[in-house]
């Protein structure tokens, strides 16, 4: 049974959910099941049952996904992926079961990709197609509120899944997963939280007309 030190709360549990990811000629496959052999009963989070966040190895390849239930138990998403190796990250809300997310391990092909140390930069400011978004200064220390605060540069989002945004991150051992909404319904202020130390990488999600875009950053978070 595999035991995560950092779910949403960052408490310790013991899951009632077991996952299994599998990937087969472009579809992603994923398996629930309870502590007594059961497909739990998930509740709606953001407007979707699930969650489905895959990163590679070296943090280079994102999706942010949301598989659809195909049988009881059982849900797929389409999504082609790179040989390489992957961490998926199963983000749901059991109605009465215990569950933490936690990595699950998913090798595309032969070649696995290493894990990398992550860089600190000083490029807070990114573009993706056209849409500008800067990061302003982050002081992120273990136990404390960590405010994200986004500059759309006059531009406000469009509503996506419920919110003005949605931000994810991800430790360097791909292991510590954190999925932060905004403060309140009108900002794209992210207050995080961490549990460890170390150096992680945000993807800041944002829809502009149809398209939402991911909007990388690397921070470094202190004892």
């Amino acid at each position: 049974m595999n035991h995560s030190e950092h779910n949403h709360h960052g408490h310790q549990v013991d899951p009632e959910v077991k996952t299994n990811v599998t990937y087969n000629d472009g579809k992603v496959f994923i398996k629930l099941e309870d502590d007594k052999g059961n497909p739990p009963e998930l509740t709606i989070q953001h407007e979707k049952e699930m969650h489905f966040i895959v990163v590679s190895n070296d943090l280079e390849e994102y999706y942010h996904l949301h598989p659809e239930k195909e049988q009881v138990g059982t849900y797929m998403v389409s999504q082609a992926l790179k040989d390489g190796t992957y961490q998926a990250f199963i983000d749901i809300a059991s109605e009465n079961k215990a569950y933490q997310i936690a990595p699950n391990p998913v090798q595309v092909g032969t070649h696995e990709t290493d894990k990398v140390s992550l860089e600190s930069e000083d490029n807070w400011t990114k573009e993706v197609e056209g849409k500008t978004v800067t990061l302003e200064d982050v002081h992120a220390t273990v136990g404390e509120e960590v405010p994200l605060v986004f500059d759309t540069h006059g531009e406000t989002p469009d509503s996506y899944l419920g919110a003005l945004g949605h931000v994810v991150i991800v430790d360097e051992n791909v292991e510590q997963y954190i999925h932060v909404h905004p403060a309140s319904d009108d900002t794209t202020t992210f207050n995080a939280h961490f549990s460890k130390p170390g150096m992680y990488k945000i993807w800041a999600e944002f829809k502009f007309g149809d398209h939402v875009h991911a909007y990388s950053f690397i921070i470094e978070v202190k004892e």
